[in-house]
């Protein structure tokens, strides 16, 4: 008898091969050399439901032979049943192979029947495949079922144009932080997040995923300390314990865009991704098999005008704030590819070009192609005079989203400031006075400039083409630094605000290593204005090159 494939979108196909699988795997559970692996006891068998199934089915191998520690329990079943099959249908093998070579057989078998059970549930329309029955079945058949075809109803991460939220968005929770402006290489192994990132690979693009700094990384999701669980904003605020328990799992975090991806032989996923925005956790959708949230993308202060004491009215600036931005990402962050094989569908380990990698990172390029910024019709006049914010004005559809409403809460960066959830911090000057900030944007940008000149001179340390482009032309004459004005970004259709907004971020990077870059980039997501991110790296490249100057005296 032909197991007939399993339907994702088809319950009664689905049970056979539920009822099927389950009839093995007890049968296995009853095997001595099943119930154990790695000093783990796993719990009594529980009914697979076909929920679990699509779960288990997502899960592959994280490293070789050896079982992730990180997968639960049912994965390891699950494994067991392929390999099960694999060996158990394997009468025709030579008697004179060898034992490795029987093991290398085995897993590559059981590594194609992943894939195929991985491309049957995260493939678009998974009604009418049979790659299941294909990798299973070594039998014959005489008849084969036909399916019915049923809509999907696969539910999309996308960008509300009438809140500036994102819904629905997969969340990458992990022990460090990202912030706008750079680009990152994520070695995908956790079977939780090589789930969760086929999924967003099946849908269509923009594939957006969240970055939340989780201290720990996500094995903290595994315990029952209030202090890792996934909040939004306002239950965070509501959390007594928050100022007593300062690990803990962050509300504030960043959008993040895959630009391309390679799947590996051994069932990781090279994910490049690059980080555009910053976000606030708004609704907390699910947290298992992985997080998903609806998120606030944050503009800055400079982006939106002076905000009164309604809510209901500040958000529909914001929105057209955070719309108009999303329509700068094409220039900003430009579609680079990864340095890897494009015609494998599987690579080998091996072939991970590591050193061509990391010339891709840590920052994002801006694209070559300005005929992007024609749409926006901004020029440098349009801009306001410095130390005042930009007139955002709101689309018909976003206006009459607030004209009946009056008299609601303050705006959401006013409750967030007040509970602190982001944060103005103290500037001081050199001999540690606290001061108050009057200077102007513009102003704290040239004097940071100047700084990162005096760092780079005491250091030896060139920038990277990919910060020294944020250059003001206005500074090309009068700064030492050795930069060719062609890689300035100096479009009359790129606002400055844009251009500085990007250095309050990515400036940073060259603090890391410092005891004045310690916890960052989270404290710069934290900052509610690009002026004050730029005078707190201002204030910190100041102390640093005295101390690297009285070191050179010394």
């Amino acid at each position: 008898m032909k197991i007939q494939p399993f339907q994702h979108h088809e319950r009664s196909g689905g049970i056979r091969f539920l009822a099927f699988l389950h009839f093995i795997v007890a049968l296995m559970s009853s095997l001595p050399s099943v119930k154990a692996v790695n000093a783990f006891t796993f719990p009594p068998l529980m009914p697979m439901t076909e929920k679990k199934l699509n779960y288990y089915c997502s899960l592959t191998r994280s490293n070789g032979q050896k079982y992730s520690k990180s997968c639960v329990h049912g994965t390891y079943y699950y494994r067991r049943l392929l390999s099960s099959n694999y060996n158990n249908n394997n009468d025709n093998d030579d008697d004179d192979e060898s034992p490795l070579e029987n093991e290398s057989t085995a897993e590559q078998r059981r590594m194609e029947m992943v894939r195929s059970l991985q491309k049957s549930f995260y493939a678009p329309d998974a009604t009418t495949q049979d790659t299941i029955a294909t990798a299973t079945a070594k039998t014959t058949t005489s008849r084969t079922r036909p399916t019915k075809s049923k809509k999907s109803t696969t539910i999309n991460t996308e960008l509300q144009s009438q809140t500036g939220i994102v819904t629905n968005l997969p969340l990458w929770r992990v022990g460090w932080v990202e912030v706008p402006g750079r680009s990152s290489c994520l070695n995908v192994h956790e079977g939780q997040y090589t789930h969760m990132f086929e999924t967003i690979l099946s849908k269509p693009k923009p594939w957006y995923v969240g970055h939340l700094h989780l201290p720990g990384g996500f094995k903290m999701t595994r315990t029952d300390e209030e202090q890792y669980k996934l909040k939004n904003w306002s239950d965070e605020l509501e959390d007594s314990n928050r100022f007593l328990e300062p690990s803990r799992s962050a509300v504030v975090g960043s959008l993040m865009e895959v630009s391309d991806y390679r799947r590996l032989q051994d069932g990781r996923l090279v994910i490049f991704v690059h980080v555009l925005e910053r976000f606030v956790v708004d609704k907390v959708i699910q947290e298992f098999p992985y997080s998903v949230a609806n998120v606030q993308i944050l503009p800055d202060a400079e982006e939106l005008p002076a905000l009164g004491g309604d809510e209901n009215f500040a958000k529909v600036y914001r929105a057209s704030a955070v719309t108009e931005s999303f329509k700068y990402h094409d220039y900003e962050y430009a579609k680079v590819k990864l340095p890897l094989a494009n015609d494998q569908e599987y690579l080998d380990t091996q072939s991970i070009a590591n050193d061509e990698i990391a010339k891709l990172l840590p920052f994002a390029y801006y694209s070559n192609d300005k005929t992007l910024l024609v749409e926006h019709n901004i020029t440098i006049e349009d801009e306001l005079e410095e130390n005042s914010n930009p007139s955002v004005s709101p689309s018909d559809e976003t206006a009459t989203y607030a004209e009946s409403f009056s008299g609601g809460m303050p705006p959401l960066e006013t409750q967030l400031l007040r509970g602190q959830i982001l944060r103005n911090p103290k500037i001081s000057n050199k001999d540690n006075t606290d001061i108050k900030d009057e200077r102007s944007i513009d102003t704290i940008e040239t004097l940071l400039w100047l700084a990162l000149e005096e760092f780079s001179l005491y250091t030896e340390f060139a920038l990277p083409e990919e910060v020294a482009c944020l250059i003001p032309p206005s500074m090309i004459d009068y700064l030492t630094m050795s930069v060719s004005p062609s890689i300035l970004i100096s479009c009359p259709n790129y606002p400055k605000l844009r251009r500085q907004k990007r250095l309050s971020y990515t400036a940073a990077a060259f603090l890391e290593n410092t005891e004045f870059g310690l916890n960052l980039r989270q404290n710069l997501l934290c900052i509610p204005s690009t002026k004050t991110r730029l005078a707190v790296l201002l204030e910190r490249f100041e102390h640093l090159n005295d101390k690297i100057k009285f070191s050179k005296m010394g």
